[in-house]
């Protein structure tokens, strides 16, 4: 988070607040922990803690240390994560899915609707901020106590105005996401690319919080990739690095939804997988699959082929192994440029002990990488692709901002969200 120029003691007063609410993320502690963490004099945690307390942010825990046998029990304090809520919004080419969630990033509750490139962007901007509000009502939560709503979108990202430069597969031109759902939702919001906000989560609600260098890669429809460095994640000069998915493969090859041709998408994907097998498809080509879906091919889908892939299906394999091929091509290629220390698999295949098998198994075939085992590993970040905007924004507008939400706008004016 970039400040401007001329810090006072506004400044650090955030900055301390936001020290003390960091520490309760994922635990209970005491004032004396606190101090002695953040370095603070236990006065001054004191202090700011009873500011927090009194604002309703933070509550002393019932669980008491019953260790000591002598003196003074210690009092722990934690955060008061249902006192405020949060919106998460993820918008991918055919889908949005919503959530609403508490301080924690603990969901309470989720729902989407199908999108296309044909719909207007009013409609699907109205649907947004209808279903928003719908999950509020729901769960019987004033808008007041709603903190804000965080964006991730498919496609290129201005994340500082809150901009879809690109949504690939959607809209080709700038829109102003940001401002349209403030404006309707009356609520501060932050956009980010879905991956990148997904990346963020994986980093803030997991284990994986302490790799300081790796690439994380969102493997299903499409291939999307964010690349972390020093524990922040690298946009580049133009909001376009750690597109993994649009590394060219083939410059003769299919169009992508990008505009280029021969995408690692277009060769590596689900999405792409299933068109090809549609494509060609047959009761005599495909017999096993044939089985499984009952002869419509409408039906296959990434469950069917894995399916089918574990039946035995010759012409399934096949297909695969390309995919495989093609994706530990994308991979290798990153870590030589990058030299993560960890690659981030997240998708609903990440499970799948067979695909990520085959996928190392391909990677150190074509490389020397033989650490390739440890060094990719399975996301353990929820599958709800809302919960990217859910961590975007409690990072963004609440651990960073110390709690005080009252004036967001003029946040906007203080931070560069990066």
């Amino acid at each position: 988070m970039e400040r401007k120029a001329g810090v006072n003691m506004s400044d650090v007063k955030i900055s301390n607040r936001a020290l003390i609410l960091n520490q309760l993320k994922k635990d209970r502690k005491s004032r004396k922990d606190i101090a002695n963490i953040i370095q603070l004099t236990p006065a001054s945690v004191t202090i700011l803690v009873n500011e927090l307390m009194q604002e309703g942010y933070i509550k002393e825990s019932s669980h008491v240390d019953e260790s000591r046998n002598v003196g003074r029990k210690k009092v722990f304090i934690e955060l008061n994560k249902n006192f405020k809520y949060v919106l998460g919004v993820n918008i991918e080419s055919d889908i949005v899915s919503i959530g609403i969630a508490n301080l924690l990033s603990e969901i309470l509750e989720t729902k989407s609707f199908k999108i296309n490139s044909e719909m207007p962007i009013s409609n699907i901007i109205t649907s947004i901020v209808e279903t928003c509000m719908e999950l509020v009502w729901n769960q019987n939560i004033s808008k007041s106590d709603v903190l804000g709503v965080g964006v991730g979108i498919v496609g290129i990202v201005d994340s500082k105005n809150g901009i879809s430069k690109h949504a690939y597969g959607l809209w080709k031109q700038e829109v102003d996401i940001r401002g349209l759902l403030e404006k309707e939702l009356q609520l501060p919001v932050v956009v980010e690319n879905n991956v990148r906000a997904l990346a963020t989560a994986e980093m803030e609600l997991t284990e994986h919080s302490n790799i300081k260098n790796m690439v994380f890669i969102k493997y299903g429809p499409g291939v999307g990739s964010a690349i972390i460095i020093n524990e922040e994640i690298y946009k580049g000069s133009y909001n376009n690095a750690g597109e993994l998915g649009h590394i060219i493969i083939d410059t003769n090859g299919k169009e992508c939804k990008c505009g280029q041709r021969g995408c690692l998408e277009t060769v590596a994907s689900i999405k792409a997988l299933i068109a090809d097998i549609k494509k060609d498809f047959s009761a005599e080509s495909y017999p096993i699959i044939n089985k499984l879906i009952d002869g419509n091919a409408e039906l296959i889908d990434q469950a069917t082929i894995i399916k089918a892939y574990e039946l035995g299906e010759e012409q399934i394999s096949n297909k695969m192994n390309t995919v495989w091929d093609n994706l530990a091509i994308g991979i290798v290629n990153i870590m030589r440029l990058y030299d993560p220390h960890k690659i981030i698999i997240h998708g609903e295949l990440s499970s799948n002990a067979i695909f990520m098998q085959k996928l190392i198994e391909k990677v150190n075939d074509i490389s020397d990488l033989n650490d390739s085992l440890n060094r990719i590993e399975k996301s353990i970040l929820k599958q709800e692709n809302c919960i990217g905007g859910i961590v975007l924004v409690t990072k963004e507008l609440f651990f960073k901002t110390g709690g005080i939400l009252h004036q967001w706008c003029i946040l906007f004016e203080l931070y560069n969200f990066k």
